[in-house]
């Protein structure tokens, strides 16, 4: 590369020209980087910003960054209709349904809409709604309005249970301790000798 710079390039054009050089002997492959799957965690964002990505936060999980990232082209092809909104928020990992005017029940207002949070063992911070928000926001069209968002939260257990049968019979057994007899003639005390029956 140095040897297609003219006889009177100055010393820093050399030193940048040699820079340039070990730039490009760098080993990175070029299409991981611009996988999310495959992509180093630290260069998301720059992924991101390269696929306008609306909402991004550092603080999301790395799962949830690379499902952002991921979804985004699609979420720009049907940005503005149900399908984006209910995408971009299940990117977010959070169980939300979508509810219009018109699948409520009575009615709603016209263009209004409803989210409907299903918050499952897990407690749902406000962190977590604010992003929700921003994600509608961003992504619903102009018309629809948020009416309100729902929470339903369910709670789940497993119930167990056991039974012991058992059989047998049952016995009852008396010690009584045995008798010594060493001889069958005692002597009592007085030193007479009975014959013993």
């Amino acid at each position: 590369m140095s040897e297609l710079l003219p006889p009177n390039s100055t010393q820093l054009e050399r030193i940048a020209a040699q820079v340039g050089v070990r730039a490009t002997e760098l080993p990175v492959i070029i299409r991981d980087l611009w996988n999310p799957e495959t992509c180093p965690a630290n260069l998301l964002p720059w992924l991101a910003w390269a696929w306008s990505v609306d909402e991004w936060s550092d603080a999301w999980s790395e799962r949830q960054r690379r499902d952002t990232v991921k979804n985004a082209l699609a979420v720009q092809r049907i940005k503005g209709t149900i399908g984006a909104v209910t995408r971009g928020l299940g990117a977010l990992g959070l169980p939300v349904r979508v509810q219009e005017w018109f699948n409520q029940t009575p009615p709603g207002e016209p263009y209004t809409f409803r989210l409907l949070l299903d918050v499952d063992q897990s407690p749902l911070r406000q962190i977590d709604l604010v992003k929700i928000l921003d994600v509608v926001a961003t992504v619903k069209n102009l018309r629809s309005h948020l009416e309100g968002v729902l929470l339903a939260a369910r709670s789940s257990a497993q119930v167990y249970s056991a039974a012991v049968a058992h059989s047998g019979n049952e016995i009852d057994i008396t010690y009584v301790a045995p008798l010594l007899v060493i001889n069958p003639t005692t002597l009592p005390l007085d030193g007479t000798i009975t014959a013993g029956i």
